[in-house]
């Protein structure tokens, strides 16, 4: 629970670090993602240290483990490929940009091998596509300055996916469904990522990755105190060995009170 945050406080940045290197989460091996980024924000706003970068209303929060180096020092950044889910809770621009900027700048790399983007929306198809053109926009600006690789979206319907991939310049290469919500891959969907050549992947992510509820029980906050701006999970695994190196969360929330 985040106790003492001065009033003039608006935003807070938490950087969970390399989460392989907490022992509490090492004996709850297996738990689903939402019950493990609540674990790991409790952990990291338990033992927190701010850091400090000149934005009176910014707090940001870094884990104070010992351990704050997402990347091996050991490995060159050729062995390694690194993979970030980002889930935004409104569809703006802004929020996907700074997520990027944020994780570029705690991973200290200038590339990320693979992004998917996820977006809770209950939007209508014909309401959902236009916003996330948009966004997908501010992905292929970051292909076009050779700072992202592949880049894909998860949990659309078939026709947003295929009306999105047509539209675009730089085509999704990745499409995640959750088969929880989707127990069978719908024909079209598999039919249309084997003949375009994208990857289609499964994942276990919830629909809303942390709930309202669990938000304010993690930040202490009153219902409606706080709001989610943006989240990401990273991922650095080692190429020739297969192995998961590292991996973490990094969040912005809003206070609202």
């Amino acid at each position: 629970m985040l106790k003492n945050v001065p009033t003039t406080v608006r935003r807070i940045l938490v950087h969970t670090e390399n989460i392989l290197n907490l022992n509490e989460l090492k004996i709850k091996a297996g738990q689903n993602p939402t019950d493990e980024l609540i674990e790991s924000l409790k952990i990291t706003l338990d033992r927190w240290a701010p850091v400090t970068n000149g934005i009176t209303d910014t707090l940001e929060i870094r884990g104070n483990s010992g351990h704050a180096a997402s990347i091996p020092e050991s490995e060159s950044r050729s062995d390694l490929k690194i993979s970030v889910k980002v889930f935004i809770s409104s569809l703006k621009t802004d929020a996907l940009s700074e997520a990027l900027e944020k994780v570029f700048a705690v991973l200290e790399v200038t590339f990320i091998d693979s992004l998917v983007l996820a977006y809770p929306s209950k939007s209508e198809p014909s309401m959902l596509l236009p916003a996330l053109q948009e966004l997908w926009q501010v992905l292929e600006n970051y292909v076009a300055w050779q700072r992202l690789g592949s880049i894909g979206v998860s949990d659309v319907d078939t026709d947003v996916f295929i009306s999105l991939y047509q539209w675009a310049k730089v085509k999704p290469s990745i499409i995640q469904i959750n088969l929880a919500t989707c127990c069978v891959v719908p024909p079209a969907l598999q039919e249309f990522t084997k003949d375009h050549n994208v990857q289609l992947l499964t994942h276990s992510d919830p629909f809303e990755i942390l709930p309202r509820s669990a938000l304010n029980d993690v930040f202490g906050a009153a219902e409606d105190a706080v709001s989610l701006f943006w989240a990401l999970r990273f991922q650095v695994h080692v190429k020739c060995r297969g192995v998961l190196a590292s991996k973490g969360y990094l969040l912005c929330v809003h206070r609202t009170d």
